[in-house]
């Protein structure tokens, strides 16, 4: 294990073995609750383009065909008109939902872990970009499809993925992600930046828009630990005990903060968007910072246009009042950790 002030090595309590199957007709509920929430129909491109639906008139270019000229609306005045049609061409939106063992927990701060939630906001998400007339894949799972029963065929391919190792862990493959289409990804962020950064640029290498949704639990951020605490990595099962964890915290959140504007300067980089999300924040609050990200920089001009020079994070800061007293009891705790995931463990 490397040296603990590294974010990367961080560890926090033993994540619940989970059933995904079992989870899976709730977090269906209430994707598709929250999603009815903000659905206002169908929503156009916002620009002119090829379609049926009206657009806008705009004056008459010399350069252009009299017969694009409406003599209708260029009878009431002294200008001639041409009557533009609002563009539908559906864009394709690529998902990824990171299911790995670090978004399997929640801490005394949360009452769900990352992963229901990534589940929640990924489908509400494409419940959403469906009824927009979007085409929704899944990367590493399912092409991309405009069918309007997406929410259950993605459920079915994230439990397919449980069983099959190589799709738990780490970026899917991406070799079919085309040119000019859209990918959202939902996870931690948590592995080792170097592993991340290769990731994302390999993605990014597409010629693709991208948005990173950054899942964190309130206590990541907090470091709710006093005393002797045990950390336990969740995938090698590794163990340290800390002494005394309280003289950790400023290093800590000075790491954590630091692993985040590392992300984000990725995504910058890449000119793409990164959002963040709290765990103790509602699902709701989640969908409408990134349908609002999305409506923003992509709806309004018909592309994704990520200004790099405009910070795009939605910070949502945790509150200290929700770190109970009994967080900061002296006595000896446990907690588990992957990649900066840290829990309230229970007293040994």
């Amino acid at each position: 294990m490397s040296k603990i002030t590294d974010i990367s090595a961080i560890s926090a309590s033993e994540p619940i073995a989970r059933n995904l199957s079992a989870l899976m007709p709730d977090l269906i509920l209430s994707a598709r609750q929250i999603a009815q929430t903000l659905a206002h129909g169908r929503h156009g491109r916002k620009r002119a383009g090829p379609g049926e639906s009206f657009w806008q008139f705009r004056p008459y270019q010399n350069f252009e065909s009299m017969t694009a000229i409406d003599w209708r609306r260029s009878a009431s005045t002294d200008q001639l008109f041409v009557r533009e049609k609002e563009w539908d061409t559906a864009h394709t939106f690529w998902l990824w939902i990171d299911l790995s063992p670090s978004m399997w927990f929640k801490s005394k701060l949360s009452n769900v872990t990352k992963a229901e939630r990534a589940i929640v906001l990924g489908l509400a998400l494409a419940e959403m970009l469906v009824r927009s007339g979007e085409r929704v894949g899944v990367l590493g799972l399912m092409r991309p499809r405009t069918n309007q029963d997406i929410v259950p065929r993605i459920a079915e391919r994230l439990i397919y993925s449980q069983n099959h190792e190589e799709l738990k862990n780490g970026f899917p493959k991406n070799e079919n992600i085309s040119r000019y289409s859209e990918v959202i990804l939902i996870s931690d962020f948590l592995d080792e930046m170097e592993h991340l950064t290769k990731g994302l640029q390999q993605i990014g290498g597409h010629q693709v828009g991208g948005t990173a949704v950054q899942i964190i639990d309130p206590s990541e951020e907090s470091f709710p630990f006093s005393g002797r605490v045990e950390f336990k990595d969740v995938q090698s099962r590794e163990r340290v005990l800390i002494e005394n964890a309280g003289e950790l915290r400023a290093r800590y959140k000075e790491a954590f903060q630091k692993r985040k504007a590392d992300l984000a300067n990725v995504c910058r980089r890449l000119n793409w968007g990164h959002l963040i999300h709290h765990t103790d924040r509602s699902a709701r609050s989640g969908l409408l910072n990134i349908h609002g990200f999305l409506s923003s920089h992509y709806y309004s001009t018909g592309a994704m246009t990520h200004d790099p020079t405009v910070d795009s994070s939605l910070v949502v800061p945790s509150d200290p009042s929700l770190v109970s007293s009994d967080d900061q009891a002296s006595n000896v705790q446990t907690a588990d950790a992957r990649g900066g995931n840290l829990l309230k463990g229970e007293t040994i």
